[in-house]
């Protein structure tokens, strides 16, 4: 074989193992409606864990192939009515066709809420949005944590089962800057990473597939360093932090790009306590119910409770009890005479915390 060919065939051979590793790790979309400060940490947390990242616009969304450049894109917080404007129907391919065919879709906040199919946004209710990356519905702002466009420090519990929690602790304080919860279509198969516990235990990070790759959807800010500019942004440097949320963001991380989930530390876990060693607000029975359901609760030791009814408002419709009880197992009854058909919450407020139980009445 002639040696120009030789040297030809190892050439291609290089190019066919080399596909596809030349490409950079993350889009950071960073156009209209971006918020800065979300857009400088997350390219300092790239830095940080060794991934490359570049600075893209609608331009480049509605006119390039982004699954022949980049391995993932990144929407941060902002707005998202802005993200979705300037963006074409080409574009918004471009971005399904990269998560399609392996690639990672990470929205923080307002990217998020753009990769639902539709969102409940306060007084505008319900908005139709185009990506539809995930079948779903992204409701905010959750003014129970801190009411838009204020932002406060909160705690969102963590799915152990899930495979990003398994080098972390049970919760992280995070910050909340008018994110959603969000809720499935009948159908969607939707993995819960993380609870809000100030609102309901609803889903506050979730991941979906999509094709062969992954969507990572984070109600919280993990992204912003609170009390250390390392993040490169003095946003919330007045918040008390209790830690940093880096090291879970890693693994979340690696999660959507399909590697091996990591962590940049090794992080001691606290041993969680046992049922017999925690209060519990355990599920109603029956849910859905007819007339009445029984409300159970466990207390470890003799402690002051009060549990009371809410409806999807928040709004305190009923307080079934607000007494000293001893330890063990009890049980009350809630009457739904009272009650129209539709969806409540029970809480239980005892020694600093709250426990929350979703019912449905029937009729």
């Amino acid at each position: 074989m002639p040696m120009r060919m030789c040297i030809y065939l190892v050439l291609l051979l290089l190019a066919v193992q080399t596909k596809g590793q030349d490409k950079t790790d993350f889009a950071v979309y960073a156009d209209t409606g971006a918020w800065e400060a979300g857009v400088i940490a997350y390219e300092h947390f790239f830095d940080y864990k060794g991934l490359t990242h570049e600075r893209i616009y609608s331009e480049d969304v509605n006119t390039s192939d982004l699954s022949a450049q980049y391995r993932g894109i990144l929407f941060p917080g902002g707005w998202a009515y802005n993200y979705k404007l300037p963006i074409t129907t080409t574009g918004l391919e471009s971005i399904r066709k990269l998560v399609r065919e392996g690639g990672a879709y990470i929205g923080m906040c307002a990217g998020a809420y753009f990769a639902c199919d539709s969102i409940y946004w306060e007084e505008d209710g319900k908005l139709d949005y185009p990506l539809d990356l995930f079948s779903g519905i992204a409701i905010g702002a959750l003014d129970r944590i801190a009411p838009w466009d204020d932002y406060a420090m909160t705690q969102v519990d963590m799915n152990p089962l899930h495979p990003i929690n398994r080098f972390h602790p049970s919760f992280e304080s995070v910050m909340y800057f008018g994110g959603p919860y969000f809720v499935p279509r009948p159908g969607t198969v939707m993995d819960t990473i993380a609870t809000w516990n100030d609102y309901y235990d609803q889903p506050a990070v979730v991941g979906v597939s999509y094709g062969k790759g992954r969507v990572l959807l984070s109600g919280p800010h993990p992204e912003i360093e609170e009390d250390d500019v390392r993040d490169g942004t003095e946003f919330g440097t007045e918040l008390a932090d209790n830690g940093s949320d880096w090291p879970w963001l890693w693994s979340a991380v690696d999660w959507v790009l399909q590697d091996s989930i990591s962590s940049p530390v090794v992080i001691s876990v606290a041993r969680p306590a046992t049922p017999a060693e925690r209060i519990e607000l355990l599920p109603p029975y029956p849910n859905p119910f007819i007339g009445a359901s029984s409300i159970r609760f466990r207390l470890p030791a003799e402690a002051f409770v009060r549990i009371s009814v809410h409806d999807l408002l928040g709004r305190e419709l009923a307080v079934l009890l607000e007494s000293s009880r001893a330890p063990g197992l009890h049980t009350l009854i809630l009457d739904g005479e009272k009650l129209t058909p539709g969806m409540y919450f029970c809480r239980l407020s005892s020694s600093g915390s709250h426990h929350y139980r979703l019912l449905k009445l029937s009729r």
